[in-house]
């Protein structure tokens, strides 16, 4: 799909993009509450500073990224590059930190500079998402939930300094503590974490149930075979940088992971990035991804509106 579907466009028609943000920002935050998202388009911009006034104008409080899981650079304060990956890489579909104890509720994207070709940032309603994935599916993920193992300092992935902006093993431990994570010291300076989560959980706001987690992401089978092969060997099972599985330790599926892939297929939505748009972002309500690309396409990303577990609402299940 070229175009967003149910999401309000609003046309700034050179308007520098901070005065315009300032001055639409009731009918931005109405669109986001409606809808989850709104892409403002046709701003007159020159960089960092206009996207940072236009921020302010939205009444972010920009987050630092802690507990990280991909190489960003951070431009201006709490302004950071979108994930560092190599050009030729596809991101699969996610909602920002699913996997960690506290997440952005908000997120913004601007566009410096777009693509030559490629490197649209599809999006997805997870609420609907939610819908299309088989009933075997979610049935197996709610009832046995995630567990998510992450291995830091192998060379491979991050480092667990970059991971947790710190080079103190102390203070890693008082992060992991106070954020239910578990943590194990391992030889050659390397570290070991594991979390338990829901694949599932009830947006704050709207108490509707989404599908909130890192699934398609982390899971052995986004990575490609040769590559999935050589880490599993290299490092076993249990030594991959990143990875999920069910909450008990066992693995998932490769056709279980196959089938919520297909899931977000069918309801991503993407467009082309023209220079300086701004994409508004409900992260509870709308996940997302990147395609690869050609060109120097540069996007700049901003998080705000901390939640943690403690903040969700139980979900309704399905009886």
């Amino acid at each position: 799909m070229d175009e967003l579907t149910g999401i309000t466009v609003l046309e700034a028609d050179g308007e520098r993009l901070g005065p315009f943000v300032h001055r639409q920002v009731t009918a931005v935050d109405e669109a986001v509450a409606e809808a989850g998202a709104v892409l403002i388009r046709g701003a007159a911009a020159e960089g960092v500073g206009d996207f940072q006034q236009a921020l302010d104008g939205l009444g972010f409080k920009p987050l630092e990224y802690t507990e990280r899981s991909t190489p960003r650079s951070e431009v201006g304060d709490g302004v950071f590059t979108s994930t560092e990956y190599p050009a030729r890489e596809v991101i699969p579909q996610h909602c920002e930190s699913s996997y960690a104890g506290a997440w952005p509720g908000r997120l913004a994207f601007f566009c410096a500079t777009p693509a030559a070709t490629g490197g649209a940032t599809p999006i997805a309603d997870v609420a609907r998402v939610l819908e299309d994935i088989p009933d075997e599916v979610v049935r197996a993920v709610e009832t046995r939930g995630l567990r998510y193992v992450r291995n830091y300092g192998s060379g491979v992935g991050l480092d667990w300094r970059e991971a947790f902006q710190t080079d103190s093993p102390a203070e890693v431990a008082r992060f992991c503590a106070a954020g239910g994570l578990e943590w194990e010291w391992l030889e050659d300076d390397r570290l070991r974490t594991v979390r338990r989560a829901p694949a599932t959980v009830a947006h704050p706001r709207t108490g509707r149930r989404v599908w909130f987690n890192h699934l398609v992401l982390f899971h052995q089978s986004s990575l490609p075979q040769g590559l999935r092969g050589d880490l599993v060997a290299l490092f076993g099972e249990g030594g991959l940088p990143n990875d999920v599985l069910f909450g008990d330790g066992s693995p998932i599926p490769d056709e279980t992971v196959a089938a919520v892939r297909t899931a977000f297929e069918r309801r991503a939505q993407r467009f082309g990035w023209h220079r300086h748009d701004l994409l508004l972002i409900d992260n509870m309500r709308w996940s997302h991804g990147r395609e690869a690309f050609t060109g120097e396409r540069r996007v700049l990303v901003s998080m705000s509106d901390l939640i943690t577990r403690a903040d969700l609402p139980q979900p309704v299940l399905p009886g």
